[in-house]
């Protein structure tokens, strides 16, 4: 628990340095991936010197991060939420739409580990409650070749900074996307 305070506090200290008001910039002109690069640039070497599992200190950051970014969007979602004993991340937008129209939810799964096999097993349970598989998106710590739709942070590919335009461009394209895309 220490450990998560340490990952959480490190990113509240880099997104008061940038400023909200940045970020919704950013965000409202279509540049989330600036804010979201100048966050991980700064917040990943930390992270790498912080005592613990590696992978678990960066699932907390980037888990962390999405949220914080989700609410700035103001694009809904629901965060540590449990469905048929199965537990979730992040959905988006609600466990509602998950179970009446799958193909409308995204789900969003950040392992902790390293591990391909573990990993695998928690995208299997995934795919009980979430049968559009390409609607479970994975953000790793290192790239493992995974099926899934995969966000990794280790090497500044951009691939990570991509996820916000990316969940923005999913909701656009369904039709309970009709939101306020910015914080007023």
């Amino acid at each position: 628990m220490e450990i998560d305070h340490s990952v959480k506090d490190l990113l509240y200290q880099e997104l008061a340095k940038i400023t909200e008001e940045k970020i919704q910039l950013d965000i409202s002109k279509g540049q989330s991936s600036k804010s979201i690069d100048d966050i991980m640039s700064s917040c990943y070497p930390k992270i790498l010197q912080i005592r613990g599992n590696v992978d678990e200190n960066v699932g907390i950051f980037a888990e962390s991060l999405m949220h914080y970014l989700l609410t700035m969007s103001l694009i809904p979602s629901q965060r540590k939420v449990s469905q048929n004993n199965v537990e979730i991340d992040i959905i988006i937008p609600d466990l509602k739409t998950l179970n009446s129209n799958p193909k409308d939810s995204i789900v969003i799964y950040f392992p902790k580990v390293c591990n391909e096999v573990m990993i695998k097993r928690g995208i299997l349970k995934l795919e009980k409650i979430q049968p559009v598989k390409e609607n479970i998106w994975l953000v790793l710590h290192t790239d493992l070749q995974m099926k899934n739709r995969t966000y990794h942070i280790d090497n500044y590919d951009g691939s990570f900074t991509k996820i916000l335009d990316d969940i923005m461009e999913f909701l656009s394209s369904r039709k309970q996307s009709k939101l306020k895309i910015i914080k007023s």
